[in-house]
């Protein structure tokens, strides 16, 4: 449900059940990248770079938040293929957690933005240039086990 949880280390997170996102993941020429989205500084967290995600509804589980937040923020991402994997749990002392489902879409493609009073910006990145981002810091602290799981999946 969206709303905020208030935390004593990190302040507040969105979302009074937890939140959740998706990564998606594309190999275009051999080259492995990964489709972020940059928050609007009028969101929290504002001018970092982070999954496209959000607030965990009643009676969802985190793989159909991910989906539906990822269908609401950007326009013709093809998901409907993915499959819930593996995924990265992002947990914080208040309780709250953010999963992260990496997927991998075809072929890497313009994305455009649907909801821009959220997301400035969606940007396939070289995965080897991700840390080069102001990631967000939930994300910045998930990315060397969210990258192992990518390229495990691809590899397999």
């Amino acid at each position: 449900m969206s709303g905020w949880v208030m935390c004593a280390v990190h302040g507040r997170h969105w979302g009074v059940q937890g939140a959740a996102g998706l990564l998606p993941f594309a190999v275009t020429s051999g080259r492995v990248q990964v489709l972020l989205a940059l928050r609007s500084h009028g969101t929290h967290q504002g001018g970092t770079w982070g999954t496209v995600g959000g607030a965990i509804e009643p009676g969802e589980t985190p793989w159909q938040a991910a989906v539906r937040e990822a269908n609401e923020e950007a326009a013709g991402l093809e998901v409907a293929e993915a499959q819930a994997a593996e995924s990265h749990r992002y947990g914080c002392v208040s309780g709250w957690a953010y999963v992260t489902f990496p997927v991998r879409v075809p072929p890497a493609s313009p994305v455009p933005i649907r909801s821009n009073w959220e997301t400035a910006d969606l940007r396939w990145i070289a995965i080897d240039e991700v840390d080069g981002y102001p990631l967000h810091p939930a994300l910045a602290e998930s990315w060397p086990e969210l990258r192992k799981l990518i390229e495990d999946r691809i590899a397999s």
